[in-house]
């Protein structure tokens, strides 16, 4: 979900309720209280799903300016506008603000460390785009980030986390250990093994191999066992001449370059825990990831854009990312990039949502309002966007709903969702033309978990 989504400019239409707010200007988006700001942190695999909600959804769709970042680091955003009906407690501009630099981590340390992490500034913010600099490798552990241009950081503590993985997942080999514990908080597994979380949406991973030379197979039909070889390896497997695929055929030649995202990151972890089986088990299992160089933060990529742009430039290279990053703006910029078919199964939202394909996770989130006095109501808003039938059809890059509780805590989704996969899975009713599955399998919450059939729901 690192689709570019693109900004739509403000609609001079008359709506129901009167004429369309107008786009803020820096002066108003400065002046927006605390009371009116929201603060997200966490994954990046979710980000152009998250933009497009915020902006279509809680905005309206019309309204709203985007703030975006440039220099050396881009992983810092904004949206500022008057909220569409309903989905806000106060009234006037709201600004919301989204870090996914650094991942699930950022999100969800945080709150677990009480430690506050930089993001835009709301009223220090004097240019858009705002120029922030800092390579991931480097001043990720430490924050160290720096504005050049346009504004300033401030240090918060998220309003809302969002992960790929429930935080108990971020424990052991995928806790950030290579994390500063002067500005991030003390190294604190059980505390992010205690942080509650809720069910989000379901996110569809695939390995993705640079196939621009030396491979007699495209694209690669590999067993479950022979991904575990490559991502650990395992009996000293360093070569795609020593691959095999399922049906025993040699792939090609050359070396295999391991591509990671960073200890911390839910993208890692759910590689490391779905393809490895890291953790799992009653007596867990100690095998994980093979970090060319060792894990150090050097060594690793803290976005799915840096690592996905990473292994496109190596042959032979494979890393993991969700599969929306096989199409559009992504795609396009990392031609190199293949899926790799698991047990004569492609990557697909349809697969994961009909039980075939097994590499899927149900991303989670944790709304910390409570704890920093951000309105509750605008945060449930953002994250119940992401579950409704009515919306989720328009963001392409959801396509798969998992059957959990609504974010308003009824028990039930906000409305009758999608066609089971097992029938057309057409959108019954909803904007858009994407089609949106609801995912009757759940890992109830526990990446470890194997999925177990829950219900059948039908429009």
């Amino acid at each position: 979900m690192n689709r570019t989504t693109t900004v739509a400019a403000a609609v001079a239409a008359v709506l129901a309720g009167g004429s369309a707010m107008a786009q803020p200007s820096i002066p108003q988006i400065n002046a927006v209280p605390a009371a009116n700001t929201i603060n997200i942190m966490g994954s990046s695999a979710i980000k152009a799903a998250l933009l497009s909600s915020i902006e279509n959804n809680f905005c309206g769709g019309s309204g709203f300016t985007a703030i975006t970042s440039n220099g050396t680091n881009t992983n810092f955003l904004g949206v500022s506008c008057t909220p569409a009906s309903g989905q806000a407690t106060n009234g006037g501009i709201y600004n919301v603000w989204i870090r996914y630099e650094g991942g699930s981590v950022s999100g969800y340390l945080p709150i677990v460390n009480g430690a506050p992490v930089n993001e835009i500034s709301g009223s220090a913010l004097t240019a858009n785009p705002i120029t922030i600099n800092g390579a991931s490798g480097v001043n990720g552990t430490d924050d160290s980030f720096s504005v050049s241009a346009g504004g300033a950081l401030v240090r918060v503590i998220p309003d809302l986390a969002i992960g790929d993985v429930e935080p108990k997942a971020l424990t052991g080999n995928n806790y950030p250990t290579a994390y500063q514990t002067s500005v991030w908080g003390p190294v604190n597994n059980g505390g992010m093994f205690s942080l509650a979380s809720k069910g989000l949406v379901n996110e569809v991973y695939a390995l993705f191999v640079n196939e621009s030379s030396g491979f007699t197979e495209n694209p690669l039909n590999l067993s479950l066992q022979t991904i575990e070889n490559i991502l650990t390896h395992n009996a000293s497997l360093t070569n795609w001449s020593q691959v095999l695929d399922v049906n025993g055929n040699s792939v090609g030649s050359g070396p295999i370059t391991i591509v990671n995202r960073e200890a911390g990151s839910g993208s890692r972890a759910a590689t490391d825990i779905l393809m490895v089986g890291d953790g799992c088990g009653s007596a867990g299992k100690s095998a994980t990831l093979f970090n060319k160089g060792g894990a150090t933060a050097a060594n690793q990529y803290f976005s799915t854009g840096d690592v996905l742009a990473a292994a496109n430039s190596i042959a032979g290279a494979i890393t993991y990312a969700t599969i929306d990053n096989s199409t559009g703006t992504q795609a396009s910029k990392t031609p190199n990039m293949v899926m790799v078919t698991i047990n004569n199964v492609a990557p697909s939202n349809l697969a994961a949502a009909n039980g075939t394909y097994p590499f899927w996770v149900e991303a989670q989130y944790v709304n910390n309002a409570a704890s920093t006095g951000a309105d509750s109501k605008a945060v449930n808003s953002i994250v119940t966007a992401l579950q409704d039938q009515a919306t989720t059809a328009a963001l392409l890059d959801i396509n798969v709903i998992p059957l959990i509780s609504a974010a308003n805590g009824s028990g039930t989704l906000n409305a009758t969702v999608h066609a089971n996969p097992a029938n057309s899975a057409k959108v019954p009713t909803g904007g858009g033309t994407a089609t949106v599955y609801v995912n009757p399998y759940t890992r109830a919450g526990v990446t470890c978990n194997n999925p177990s059939y829950s219900a059948t729901v039908t429009p």
